[in-house]
């Protein structure tokens, strides 16, 4: 092997370039422009891929680094997350961690505020097989809320109507306990100024 093959070699031994094409599919793949070549389809590092599985691939245009242990960029594996001047990083915050999503959405979290921000996305689901567990001294729900099971509570409730009023629609369900109203307890009181016949007592006062 010549000297000048030998330099080639170790030139394509790494390579930055950007995504040129990306393939989703079976398997995934992509190409990059790099030196002045378009590489054929090759495999991206993940950041799991064994047991816990990781999918989160390069885009169009996203700077990477080819890195070709042969030296023959056929046979290159692909780095991506190089930031550069057209995809540049969603924060130059030292206290930040950040993920910023296509669409806008945001994770964000300042670890000298020891603040987290989720924002952007339009639905969120989170699901468990057996039980959530949410510990906060203060929680705050800005916005309807809909309970589809039974929804149960430990140390009273209080709260104040807003344009509709409180109402509560279906049949209601006293047990255990004194049911009370404007300090009238409802199944244990009496009326004054009762006649017999016809008459209808007034409201107790």
């Amino acid at each position: 092997m010549d000297l000048a093959e030998i330099l080639r070699l170790i030139e394509n031994l790494l390579r930055v370039g950007t995504v040129a094409e990306v393939q989703h599919g079976m398997p995934p793949r992509v190409r990059v422009t790099a030196g002045g070549i378009t590489t054929t389809w090759l495999p991206w590092v993940e950041r799991r891929a064994g047991a816990t599985r990781t999918w989160n691939p390069p885009t169009v245009g996203e700077q990477v680094l080819l890195f070709c242990p042969s030296g023959d960029p056929a046979n290159g594996v692909i780095l991506a997350g190089i930031p550069s001047d057209a995809k540049d990083v969603p924060s130059h915050d030292p206290s930040e961690t950040v993920t910023q999503y296509p669409d806008g959405a945001m994770t964000r979290y300042n670890h000298a505020a020891g603040a987290l921000f989720v924002g952007g996305f339009k639905t969120v689901v989170l699901e468990a097989d057996t039980s959530v567990l949410v510990k906060c001294p203060s929680t705050t729900f800005d916005g309807d809320v809909t309970v589809k099971g039974l929804f149960s509570y430990q140390n009273g409730i209080a709260g104040q109507g807003g344009s509709n009023g409180n109402a509560i629609k279906g049949d209601f369900t006293h047990q255990d306990g004194a049911l009370s109203s404007n300090g009238v307890v409802l199944d244990d009181h009496d009326h004054g100024a009762v006649q017999r016949g016809g008459d209808w007592t007034e409201g107790t006062r």
